[in-house]
């Protein structure tokens, strides 16, 4: 059952593109759902107008099969998280917490208020801050005490506007836990609006790639990195993303060969025939090129820059020609200026349309 239900939704500011342009999105009930894409993708925009904080300009928000689309913010139960300070500044982190539970019907008011701050802190392993100030508090921490803020009042529904923005990677990495954690134990819808990749494949159990207002594709973040859509979504995700590049068909003497690069690679999809004599566009994923060499066409490139991670290194090369190759080596990072031969498996090459850049074939899973 769908929970929650975007239909044809369009958000137009003055003197702006479309920030959000036909837009549609079913999220499944206790979804983790990520919302991900470059800055200025619409995502917050998304949860802005879920949220009631903003009108869409055309279309229909659907939560439960009702729409509310026209509905207040305050009676739409919703709670929301975003990467600015939301917390008040005289109030201690355990009175942020508290707060929710003294507004509103004071015949609604839960009597054991305290009761309820000291589980949330417990759960979260803040009970340690609830006398301190915010001004007084991480980043991180600030933000799990608006995490614990969020659910005190049990919200069907938890959005989050890059709560992990600016964060110390082990705070990140705490946080990404607690609210996976929180997300399940409570049986939330919860929606993540992240330009962080790896937050959105690490946490959700289905994105959507957005740009420029459009959804590209939708699916499980194994999908969508497997299986792109369309160029765009393949270069995108990935650290690095996938190479993109411009190539030619021929067909001769039976044979279908993908000119790239000055290669002339052999493959045996008859979705080529369909490009013979035109242009396309090949993709291979950094870490299925291979060092040395070590297929039957290699690519000469020199080493432009490096980023060792350990026992592998994400390294930026260059062809004879300019174009830039991403690629991931094992081991010690190779010196700047080095001649590599990056072996070039076309078992592992993806193909999309130059004019739509949709994919018309992808690799077989291995």
């Amino acid at each position: 059952m769908f929970d929650i239900e975007f239909v044809d939704v369009t958000k137009v500011y003055p003197d702006a593109p479309p920030a959000l342009d036909q837009f549609n999105l079913s999220v499944v009930a206790g979804e983790l759902f990520g919302l991900v894409g470059p800055s200025g993708c619409g995502k917050t925009t998304v949860l802005r107008i879920l949220s009631g904080l903003e009108e869409p300009t055309a279309g229909r928000v659907i939560v439960g099969g009702r729409d509310i689309t026209t509905v207040a913010t305050h009676e739409r139960g919703f709670a929301l998280i975003t990467q600015q300070n939301q917390l008040m500044g005289k109030r201690t982190a355990g009175g942020n917490i508290r707060f929710p539970l003294e507004v509103g019907d004071p015949a609604n008011r839960p009597t054991n208020r305290q009761e309820l701050v000291d589980f949330e802190a417990s759960h979260l392993r803040i009970g340690h801050l609830l006398d301190r100030r915010p001004s007084t508090l991480s980043a991180g921490e600030r933000r799990i005490v608006q995490l614990a803020r969020c659910i005190i009042r049990s919200p069907s529904t938890l959005l989050m506007d890059e709560p992990l923005a600016f964060l110390e990677d082990d705070m990140r990495l705490r946080l990404r836990t607690d609210i996976v954690r929180v997300h399940r134990d409570r049986g939330l819808t919860t929606l993540l609006a992240t330009a962080s990749q790896s937050d959105a494949m690490a946490m959700s159990d289905r994105i959507a790639v957005m740009f420029d207002g459009i959804v590209h594709q939708i699916g499980t973040p194994f999908e969508v990195y497997d299986l792109p859509a369309t160029a765009q979504v393949a270069a995108f995700l990935g650290e690095p993303g996938m190479n993109v590049l411009p190539a030619s068909v021929r067909v001769a003497g039976g044979e279908r060969i993908v000119d790239v690069l000055g290669l002339e690679l052999r493959m045996w999809t008859p979705v080529l025939d369909d490009f013979a004599g035109q242009p396309i566009l090949v993709g291979v994923r950094p870490e299925d090129l291979v060092p040395g060499g070590k297929t039957t066409e290699s690519l000469e490139v020199r080493v432009a820059s490096v980023e060792p991670l350990g026992r592998q290194t994400i390294t930026e090369a260059r062809t004879a020609h300019g174009e830039r190759i991403d690629c991931i080596l094992p081991g010690i990072a190779p010196p700047i200026g080095t001649t590599l031969d990056l072996g070039v498996p076309t078992s592992r090459l993806h193909l999309f349309d130059p004019i739509t850049q949709h994919a018309v074939y992808h690799p077989p899973a291995t």
